[in-house]
């Protein structure tokens, strides 16, 4: 820290994640000056619903993958943050994407943070300028657009926070003969709402969470769903007109052949096959390379390795997101204050380096998340998760891998020593 003056902290986007650190830092407004640009009007991120696909008025990609009917796969009492524990379901635990929102609304309101905010404000360029005085510091040069009036601003910070997120940019696979297709072609980006598909036969390729979300709902409308992925067969209940089937090889008109030799014919296919990470803002001085969505080097999946005062937050995958968030905030800060310091460079890189099979899934954590916190608030010398969040996380988990089709009618239960849950069928 500069003991001269406040350091200055930049924080891309209002979301979830932008939210949470804006209000970490701004319970430290004695050595901290923050400011947040927010692209869109108000803040929500991800979270906000917008029924148009394509672009918005500004000329830029609607930001939103949400669709109308939306309800989380995550039970709404582990999607907290640890520090403002309000989000609560109606009858069962998964919520809609109006109640998630209002839930940040409330956030925001509650800690002050709307004050800090800049909207309607893009980040079009971030450069690292290397100072030297007595000793080496980094300023960053952040080129934003006032996208009302179409004015440039360049402003200078010590310390910039990425929480721009990673479900915006859709990911298209490269399908033979897809040219051919007479029928609809969609990305899950883009899909809003079932009637538009009324006694369609449906190709869905990709079987994560927006795969089987958005298949198990079209099935009140569609003829036909096939659910093609190239993972294990699922085991669950599924709908009598939902079909599993092989990874797609090929499509030669109408018709939508898979690996296994079988084919169909379709009126629809919906991609459901996740997001490319993109900083398109970074300049590359920065040092942050994305390679298949392996994003390096950074350390513990947060940490420029080349220049630690810049940050991301939004990387992780198959992770209860706002409590991580909570976790990460914490650990910068106290890396910033000094309370934490950072390993060698060595071991900074070789924590870098990409840990799976393929590169896409370089940031997935699932059931390591839980070590990740402890490891994180260990380091930063701060209060680990309560024990609900992994508890809940395991037992919620095992429901729904069991019972796809009905679970997000359940209710988790914490218990009042915030240790154990219990789940219950909301009739």
């Amino acid at each position: 820290m500069n003991s001269q003056r406040k350091m200055r902290v930049c924080v891309v986007g209002a979301g979830a994640a932008g939210l949470c650190a804006l209000r970490h830092f701004a319970a430290n407004l004695n050595e901290f000056e923050i400011e947040a640009f927010e692209k869109m009007e108000k803040i929500g991120g991800t979270w906000i619903y917008n029924e148009k696909t394509g672009f918005d008025v500004k000329g830029l990609p609607i930001h939103s993958s949400m669709y109308r009917n939306l309800r989380t796969n995550l039970p709404c009492e582990i999607m907290n943050f640890p520090d403002y524990r309000k989000m609560k379901g109606d009858k069962s635990s998964t919520v809609t994407h109006q109640q998630v929102l209002a839930y940040l609304k409330d956030y925001a309101k509650h800690f002050q943070l709307c004050q800090f905010i800049q909207f309607n404000t893009l980040v079009e360029h971030v450069q690292p300028e290397l100072i030297e005085t007595d000793k080496k510091f980094t300023i960053w040069k952040v080129q934003v657009k006032n996208l009302e009036t179409n004015q440039v601003f360049q402003k200078q910070f010590d310390v910039i926070i990425i929480c721009a997120g990673q479900y915006f940019d859709p990911n298209i696979p490269v399908i033979a003969g897809i040219i051919t297709f007479p029928g609809q072609i969609l990305h899950s980006h883009s899909y809003r709402k079932p009637e538009e598909f009324s006694e369609k036969s449906i190709v869905i390729l990709g079987a994560s969470a927006s795969g089987i979300d958005i298949g198990i709902e079209l099935c009140d409308k569609a003829k036909q769903v096939y659910l093609s992925h190239y993972g294990k067969r699922i085991v669950s209940i599924l709908p009598s007109n939902l079909t599993q089937v092989a990874a797609i090889n090929k499509v030669e008109g109408n018709s939508v052949f898979f690996d296994d030799g079988n084919s169909v014919i379709a009126d629809t296919i919906i991609y459901c096959t996740g997001y490319s990470i993109s900083f398109p803002f970074l300049d590359p001085s920065c040092g942050i390379t994305v390679d298949e969505n392996y994003v390096s080097p950074i350390y513990q999946h947060m940490i420029n390795i080349k220049y630690p005062t810049m940050c991301f937050f939004s990387l992780n995958n198959k992770i209860v997101p706002f409590p991580m968030f909570h976790m990460k905030a914490q650990y910068f800060l106290a890396l910033l204050k000094g309370r934490a310091s950072l390993p060698s460079k060595e071991e900074m890189l070789e924590d870098s380096k990409c840990k799976t099979e393929k590169k896409r899934h370089a940031h997935v954590l699932g059931a390591q998340q839980w070590a990740y916190h402890n490891n994180l608030a260990q380091a930063g010398g701060f209060n680990p998760l309560p024990p609900f969040y992994q508890v809940g996380y395991d037992a919620w988990s095992k429901l729904r891998a069991s019972n796809l089709w009905h679970y997000k009618d359940y209710k988790l239960v914490i218990a009042d020593d915030d240790k154990s849950v219990e789940i219950t069928l909301q009739q």
